[in-house]
């Protein structure tokens, strides 16, 4: 019977090796939390607004920390909050504080001058809107790059998204959109 138990004791992992086992694995759960929770953000794209930069299912990843200390950018794709759709979408940042954007022929003007969007917008999109825009201090103005099925700042009730509710600016889009099975 004791040589039954020195063997088990054998065989058995020692309780040094186990407790650093746990303490591995609940010290990489900790840092990817702390990673995603705090300085990355996920987003999945559920809808056809951002096309054909970002396509349905296709998935960013995006900094949280983007924003602190710095306005964003015109051209920059953001995830925000919207109390007005309840959710989290991502647009694009086209108006900037102090800027007037307004709309002619279908196209974005800003402070009255045309928005050259070539980097990331075919030349035939149309922007419709019949309204015009003055975006207000610590605001952005938003549209999707797929204009004609976007819901975005033209149509919203208020039209602005605050610097506040910015969650993240998108850095990195993974194409889930390719996959077969999509």
């Amino acid at each position: 019977m004791d040589q039954e138990l020195r063997e088990e004791k054998k065989t058995a992992p020692p309780k040094k090796k186990l407790y650093l086992g746990i303490g591995i694995y609940a010290a990489v759960f900790a840092a990817v939390f702390i990673l995603f929770h705090c300085v990355l953000m996920l987003g999945r794209i559920p809808s056809e607004s951002m096309e054909p930069t970002l396509m349905v299912h296709d998935w960013t990843v995006g900094s949280r920390l983007s924003y602190r200390d710095r306005m964003p950018e015109r051209g920059d794709m953001i995830i925000f909050y919207s109390d007005e759709e309840e959710s989290s979408l991502c647009k694009r940042v086209i108006g900037l504080a102090g800027e007037e954007v307004s709309f002619v022929g279908g196209h974005v003007y800003i402070d009255g001058s045309p928005l050259d969007e070539s980097a990331y917008l075919a030349d035939d999109v149309v922007s419709e809107c019949g309204e015009s825009f003055t975006v207000p201090e610590g605001c952005v103005f938003v549209l999707g790059d797929n204009r004609e099925a976007s819901l975005d700042s033209r149509w919203w009730d208020d039209p602005y998204v605050s610097v506040e509710d910015i969650q993240s600016k998108i850095l990195y889009v993974l194409p889930f959109h390719r996959l077969p099975w999509f």
